[in-house]
């Protein structure tokens, strides 16, 4: 993980503010999540997380199978029927766009979460999304994947981000699991 210098930083507010007008369409209930990949300034794919339109009669965020467990902190999100941010832009990119994985090379990928209306900007980031950073690793060339936090932007090369991911899911996994046997 990196902190991003002074020019990097204009280009990540330009992205930030499409990231969170992204999110607020979302139809989540628990956290509405935006993401952008972008490449000099150039937008190639955007997203946010949401219930597909053909899940939609069926299920809400409130009869999810994810949200019916006892589980938190990424344990358990390949429960989860929503499509995340992050993988609807890649959608977005590969599909409704014309790019190929190819052009996604040297591209960055913003964030932005809102929960009860408010954009959060935590302290710190301890990706732990498996479904999104597996999919960022095995499906594009992105570069980084970016973050606002209480002190700057932080950065994380792909495969960083997906190993961090793995290594947190496996740390909330943990606890969760053993949590009732102490």
């Amino acid at each position: 993980m990196r902190y991003l210098g002074e020019l990097e930083i204009a280009a990540a507010r330009l992205q930030l503010s499409r990231a969170i007008g992204l999110a607020r369409k979302s139809n989540c209930e628990d956290a509405q999540l935006g993401a952008v990949i972008f490449s000099d300034g150039k937008v190639l794919g955007e997203g946010y997380n949401h219930i597909p339109e053909i899940l939609s009669k069926e299920y809400s965020c409130k009869n999810c199978p994810r949200r019916k467990s006892e589980l938190h902190k990424g344990v358990g999100l390949e429960l989860c029927i929503a499509v995340h941010a992050e993988e609807d832009a890649i959608n977005d990119m590969l599909i409704n766009r014309p790019h190929k994985i190819t052009d996604s090379r040297g591209s960055k990928m913003i964030v932005a979460r809102i929960k009860e209306g408010e954009v959060k900007i935590p302290r710190s980031i301890n990706p732990y999304c498996t479904k999104c950073s597996g999919k960022i690793a095995t499906q594009t060339e992105i570069d980084e994947i970016i973050f606002q936090v209480k002190d700057g932007f932080v950065a994380f090369k792909n495969s960083e981000f997906h190993i961090k991911s793995i290594n947190n899911l496996y740390r909330n996994w943990t606890v969760q699991i053993f949590k009732d046997k102490k």
